[in-house]
């Protein structure tokens, strides 16, 4: 299957773009109740699936000459997409846990998100952990960083919203995995935070986005949504009768889900003007990085679709509608657009 160059390291994002589309696509079949979004749903859980295991392959082979694996994942430029691989398996995780039990049985669906969930939160902390100490063991420029270095420590609160459906399966372990929750929550938390900081000081001080990585601008929509929805979600995990020390209400992730959304709903903005004005440059050629944008649009309309499903406020359902809307419109176009032989090459360093 010829595509946009075939070895690139944010491939697998087109698997996270797509397990968005459907957990969102499945969202909304649940607050409007129709059918034909469930059967899309899991339409797309099959594509991104599908599109996992092909891809596997090409990041499965670089384990193979460890140091050449090592000199990539310090590349400042694309050394960080490579965790679009674990992140990517968490996202299926979480689909096959929402999505899943439409498609195949409970129990069957809920283990096939397990396998995913330890095999992805393993490969996480492994590539966190290496990916910090390569580019603190190697000099560093403001210049360098980019919103891929967002995603290494980031795609830490995935775990907890994958966890969410395996914690309802499993009230006896709930405790524990409530806490484990949490712990990836904080890891991805904190590092997303520091790592902000130094984002927003690249963005001020440094040289304005261009060329490859000027999609990365979108990245941090993506936090922005799983920072109130991993808190919701674990909420929701805890039946109301559970005399859990988390508690069973839902002020908490609400509180944090319209946090994370206001500021992702600004920054969405922000992007969009900033994007549009490199776009009209000429300097952002089509890549697999373009799924940078996929995902992050995903997650944050993922966040308030749940929001307004846990809270029945209308205006916000309808956000979430008309975020789906565009969600699809963009998944469409860079679809189109990268899985499109290529006639040339564009480097990610």
């Amino acid at each position: 299957m010829p595509f946009q160059q075939p070895q690139h390291p944010a491939w697998y994002g087109s698997v996270m773009g797509t397990g968005s589309l459907s957990l969102v696509l499945s969202t909304e079949a649940q607050t409007w109740s129709q059918q034909w979004l469930t059967i899309a749903a899991v339409i797309a859980l099959l594509l991104a699936s599908a599109l996992g295991i092909f891809l596997l392959p090409r990041y499965v082979r670089r384990a193979r000459n460890m140091s050449e694996l090592m000199t990539e994942i310090a590349n400042p430029g694309g050394g960080p997409m490579l965790a679009t691989l674990p992140a990517g398996l968490l996202v299926l995780a979480i689909a096959w846990g929402r999505v899943g039990p439409d498609l195949v049985s409970t129990g069957i669906s809920l283990w096939v998100s397990a396998i995913l969930l330890v095999l992805g939160a393993i490969l996480a902390t492994a590539f966190s952990l290496t990916w910090a100490l390569a580019i603190l063991h190697t000099e560093r420029h403001l210049a360098d960083i980019h919103g891929g270095w967002l995603i290494p420590p980031v795609m830490n609160l995935l775990v907890p919203v994958a966890l969410a459906p395996i914690i309802v399966a499993n009230p006896a372990m709930a405790d524990g995995l409530l806490f484990l929750g949490f712990a990836f929550y904080g890891i991805g938390l904190l590092l997303f935070l520091g790592m902000f900081t130094l984002l927003i000081a690249r963005m001020v001080v440094g040289p304005a986005f261009a060329g490859p990585l000027a999609p990365s601008v979108w990245i941090p929509l993506a936090p922005a949504g799983l920072l109130g929805l991993a808190v919701l979600r674990l909420q929701q995990s805890i039946p109301v009768s559970d005399d859990s020390w988390f508690g069973d209400s839902l002020a908490a992730g609400i509180v944090a889900s319209a946090i994370g959304i206001g500021f992702g709903l600004w920054w969405a903005l922000f992007s969009f003007i900033e994007f549009t004005r490199i776009h009209k440059t000429g300097s952002t050629p089509v890549q697999p990085g373009w799924w940078g944008m996929v995902f992050p649009i995903g997650t944050l309309t993922l966040a308030i679709s749940v929001l307004g499903l846990a809270t029945d406020i209308t205006a916000v359902e309808v956000l979430g509608a008309l975020g789906a809307a565009v969600l699809t419109l963009c998944w469409i176009y860079v679809a189109k657009v990268t899985f499109t032989p290529s006639k040339g090459s564009v480097t990610v360093n």
